[in-house]
């Protein structure tokens, strides 16, 4: 037996057929070309901050000595509100992060990729990300007003409306805006430019409530969490502002994935108009 190892040739290797651009398999080389990357791992230290952030205000609420702020709606409501502001931000890291492993420190397996569109690469890689950067709003976002009404919140309305309908909003809204990102990273060579325009959508989205004009969140994705906000703020009888949930929560739901439809079928265009242009 020769003491030399010898290396298999990625050609002569098995590996799926990609030209077909079934989805589970374009989604399985996404995953194949992240395993063992700073990937999941930036993926856990985001779901953890957003998590951490979370727990520090409900920890602040749950603390207050007024009845009033001790609140299902206001605890769900307070870490909505980062959506905005933390999506296109964390998307822009992350899709960049993952539209440039097949072709930098994980070049051994650039091998997977031939045969595969630009726009199937596209779904692969927007299946992986988007799920990847909504999990860090939908876990605090699922177990805030669980351990909030575990501990004697009060809950105005349905609990299962205030419980999925915020979570969902903000899982489609982040994955959204992955799609736009992704495509950014995808179309445009220097990372930077698709960070800087992150960055730029998260401070602007994170503005429109404050600005009183979430309405224009429809026009760009990362302000989609601040246009389809499912709470309202009223004013009681004694003239006491409180937080609730609109009418009908779950039509809200669908306009966002409506919009998430919307958004990933435009960023697809734009990546097969580059396709083909080359």
């Amino acid at each position: 037996m020769s003491g030399t190892t010898g290396y298999a040739d990625p050609d002569r290797l098995s590996r799926p057929d990609t030209r077909g651009g079934n989805p589970c398999t374009l989604v399985r080389l996404e995953l194949l070309k992240v395993r063992g990357s700073s990937f999941w791992w930036m993926v856990l230290g985001m779901i953890l901050l957003v998590s951490a952030w979370a727990g520090m205000a409900f920890m602040k609420r749950a603390s207050s000595p007024v009845p009033a702020l001790r609140s299902v709606v206001l605890a769900d409501s307070e870490v909505y509100q980062i959506v905005s502001l933390l999506a296109p931000i964390l998307a822009a890291l992350l899709t960049s992060r993952i539209a440039v492993l097949e072709t930098s420190e994980r070049m051994n397996l650039k091998w997977l990729s031939l045969g595969q569109s630009d726009g199937a690469r596209f779904a692969g890689k927007l299946v992986v990300s988007g799920v990847a950067v909504g999990m860090c709003f939908l876990v605090p976002l699922l177990w805030v007003p669980l351990a909030a009404k575990s501990i004697g919140f009060t809950v105005n309305g349905s609990f299962t409306a205030l419980l999925w309908v915020p979570a969902l909003i903000g899982f489609l809204s982040a994955w959204a805006t992955s799609a736009v990102q992704l495509m950014f990273s995808m179309v445009i060579d220097k990372q930077a430019i698709g960070l800087g325009i992150g960055v730029i959508a998260g401070i602007v989205a994170s503005g429109l409530s404050a600005m009183d004009k979430p309405a224009l969140g429809w026009l760009f994705p990362a302000g989609l969490s601040s246009a389809d906000s499912p709470f309202i703020r009223s004013v009681d009888a004694d003239g006491n502002a409180k937080m609730l949930l609109v009418a009908h929560p779950w039509l809200l739901v669908v306009a966002a994935l409506v919009a998430f439809l919307v958004w990933t079928l435009v960023s697809a265009v734009v990546i097969k108009m580059k396709e083909s242009r080359r």
